[in-house]
């Protein structure tokens, strides 16, 4: 999980990414608080499929993850927080915030960006076939997980 930032630190995406799929869900925050990302969390986790498949959560510590405890108790998950300044033990989520930056470069503002845009982006990311994935989409990828996990 991870926060992705616009223009003038005015704007804010907010990635998760299923570590075994690399499937990926974002979506814009109205800000970047440990309110907000919860709320968007529990919207997320309404879906009962990504509920079943993520059995770990790991971030990096900054403020707007503050709030893990309550990320636990939506998730039932475990959230796990990489050492200061090592975004290299995040190694997928920040692979997966590579690919939407393609799309968003720095210096976008999210608040221009339409939800409708946004999902295309997340669409077109999650459906690319993937060489470590044996050439399936990680959307494909994360429906098989979800049928095969209990």
């Amino acid at each position: 999980m991870d926060c992705i930032v616009g223009a003038d630190h005015k704007s804010v995406v907010l990635t998760f990414t299923e570590e075994l799929t690399n499937f990926t869900i974002a979506e814009k925050l109205k800000e970047q608080t440990a309110e907000e990302v919860v709320k968007t969390i529990r919207s997320i986790f309404k879906n009962r499929l990504f509920k079943k498949c993520i059995k770990g959560i790991i971030t990096d510590q900054g403020k707007e993850f503050s709030k893990w405890k309550e990320i636990e108790k939506i998730t039932n998950a475990n959230v796990y927080f990489c050492d200061p300044g090592t975004p290299t033990q995040k190694p997928k989520v920040e692979r997966m915030n590579r690919d939407i930056r393609h799309w968003l470069p720095p210096g976008t503002d999210f608040n221009l960006v339409d939800t409708k845009k946004l999902n295309w982006i997340m669409k077109t990311i999650n459906e690319k076939l993937r060489p470590s994935l044996n050439w399936i989409s990680s959307k494909k990828a994360f429906n098989f997980l979800a049928l095969v996990t209990k």
